[in-house]
């Protein structure tokens, strides 16, 4: 992106920040690339008395196919939430495309993949809260909720600059995901974009950025652009400081560390330590909440709510829960109470119900918050030993993101102790709810501000090689057949290991080698697999190492004379040498293919 993000004409540039809880976004164009000039939209469809800079990311299904989505869902009313955390469960895999007919691994065509363990619904009891009449894939529903997103910011940018221009000029739509997510993930929310239409006219571009690049870029580029006295400020950061920044959102944590390496012309970071993350949003304290109400009540009871009304007393109490959670923090004195209501239940004291109220104490929300906050400080905790580990300690942690504004997240953070580092300020910077879409914005139009970035995992293929007893199990070996040597199968070669420096410019190559009979058309695949260990291990057998997608190589343009000729067995036949190329990008991985240095695309790729 890095490359195309270099603007030869004018363009609008879009960033879209869909969420677990909320989505928002915001633009700006080419023509004027300060902060001041980025919009957010803050006027929603069934939200007409106040402004908010992002919509709830709910979506309600009618019998009849019709659907209300954000603010025009009628309070208490049956819907399906969380649907952005589904685009990155294992079990969902309706959407995958089948893998072709004539698939050959060029690995080893003879390897078994273990079948994923299927993972159980965490809540399958909040069929309120999980409404899915019509039993739509993750994707369906994504790009049903990202379609009616995608009309509104079009006919807000039509209003403000005109639908002539809007229909003549390019827009670049720079879409945010965790960093946590995986590349399936990443692939899924990229095929909801393109199904809602998102970049899908002529001249429009999409592109995936990290949630946290974005909110870090968005960060540092306020603080210093808003107030030029600040540069000045020795408390500030200066080139060679770091700092973490944690993006706390509805349903994922995601944190990064950065070092500055320029403040002018143009601000510039590099990655310090692979980041981390993992999905412990303000979600997660729903969910506590829902399981602190299932032991008050009872089994029965519970059951029972999640079903009164067609959900609607449920929903209706995590409305109101809602307000309360964000409302949590210093100012809520040990023994206070709130009360939400719970409608059609009898008084019961112990279960704390009270005239159709549920009572939920100053105990019952530590209870629901703090193994929540006890996990992001543990990735804070991390992040902050990664960087002392390399020499320096970070300067600050800023906390964005719309449970990044949570006082009580704010205040726990603040005052923690962190081991190699001490306490260390928190900066909760100005529209942190809305950082990520700004931050995507700027990304857009002034290209990547991030030199090299952390790979997070390790990518690699399976291979057979030499037999060492000392290395391999006996249950992998066997003899080739060509050269009559003892082999061992189900090992992997590393094309690139966990903490390397990646940026767009830096190619990682899978070199491929496969022989053929003339008048076939070469097609030939690899399976890219990956490990999240900080040591990768020699074995596929290993237990962190997983099958991550297969490459389709697609050679079948080019002319027979091209490839050289070879005799097998007695047998003419035609041979090829190939290379994939990886490149990697903020959220997302693009392979090439190339064959005597001719590049022939974009390789098809089938995530597992």
């Amino acid at each position: 992106m890095a490359s195309e993000s270099v603007l030869e004409e004018h363009r609008i540039v879009v960033g879209l920040d869909y969420g677990t809880t909320y989505s928002g976004s915001a633009h700006g164009d080419t023509s004027q690339k300060s902060l001041e000039n980025i919009k957010t939209i803050r006027r929603w469809p069934g939200k007409e008395r106040r402004d908010e800079d992002k919509c709830p990311s709910d979506i309600a299904y009618a019998a009849d196919g019709i659907y209300r989505w954000g603010y025009l869902i009628q309070p208490g009313q049956a819907r399906l939430t969380w649907a952005k955390l589904d685009l990155d469960e294992d079990n969902f895999y309706e959407n995958q495309e089948a893998l072709p007919e004539d698939y050959v691994d060029l690995q080893d065509p003879f390897a078994e993949t273990p079948a994923p363990a299927p993972t159980e619904d965490e809540f399958p009891m909040a069929e309120g809260m999980r409404h899915n009449p019509l039993n739509k894939s993750p994707v369906d529903v994504v790009a049903d909720y990202l379609t009616a997103l995608y009309d509104v910011i079009m006919a807000n940018l039509r209003k403000s600059k005109g639908e002539n221009l809007i229909n003549r000029m390019a827009i670049d739509w720079v879409m945010t995901v965790p960093a946590v997510w995986s590349e399936k993930a990443q692939a899924l929310t990229k095929e909801a974009a393109s199904r809602a239409g998102i970049g899908q006219r002529e001249k429009d571009r999409l592109f995936l950025l990290s949630e946290p690049e974005a909110a870090a870029v968005y960060a540092i580029s306020d603080l210093y652009h808003r107030d030029n006295r600040l540069r000045n400020n020795p408390d500030m950061l200066k080139v060679g400081d770091t700092f973490v920044l944690c993006d706390a959102g509805g349903g994922t944590v995601d944190l990064i560390s950065y070092r500055v390496g320029q403040l002018q012309p143009s601000l510039g970071l590099s990655e310090v330590a692979v980041g981390s993350g993992a999905k412990c949003g303000s979600t997660f304290i729903d969910r506590n909440f829902l399981k602190l109400v299932r032991k008050r009540i009872g089994e029965d009871r519970f059951n029972l709510l999640c079903k009164k009304q067609d959900g609607m007393v449920l929903n209706k109490m995590i409305s109101e829960f809602e307000g309360v959670k964000r409302s949590f923090g210093p100012s809520n004195l040990p023994g206070s109470i709130n009360y939400l209501p719970m409608h059609g239940f009898a008084n019961d004291s112990a279960a704390g119900i009270v005239e159709g109220q549920f009572e939920v104490t100053h105990d019952d929300l530590k209870e629901c918050f703090d193994p929540i906050m006890d996990q992001i400080i543990g990735l804070i905790q991390g992040q902050i030993n990664a960087v002392c580990d390399t020499g320096s300690i970070p300067k600050y942690v800023f906390l964005v993101g719309g449970f990044g504004e949570s006082d009580y997240l704010l205040n726990r953070v603040a005052a923690h102790k962190f081991d190699k580092s001490g306490q260390i300020q928190i900066i909760n910077p100005d529209d942190a709810w809305s950082a990520v879409s700004r931050g995507a914005v700027l990304r857009g139009l002034e290209g990547s501000l991030v030199t090299n970035r952390r790979c997070r995992r390790n990518y690699g293929t399976r291979i057979n090689t030499t037999f060492d007893p000392t290395i391999h199990h006996e249950e992998d070996a066997f003899y080739s057949t060509d050269t009559g040597m003892k082999m061992a199968r189900n090992q992997v070669s590393w094309i690139v290991e966990k903490g390397a420096d990646t940026d767009s410019n830096t190619r990682f190559k899978l070199k491929c080698g496969t022989t053929f009979q003339k008048g076939e058309k070469l097609r030939r695949g690899a399976t890219l697999v990956a490990s999240d260990l900080d040591i990768a291990p020699h074995s596929y057998r290993d237990k962190s190492v997983h099958d991550l997608c297969f490459l389709m190589a697609d050679l079948s343009m080019v002319p027979e004379s091209e490839f050289d000729a070879v005799n097998i067995n007695g047998q003419a036949c035609l041979s090829a040498e190939f290379t994939i190329e990886m490149a990697f990008e903020s959220a997302e991985i693009k392979f090439q293919l190339y064959f005597k240095d001719n590049c022939y695309g974009q390789v098809k790729t089938t995530f597992h």
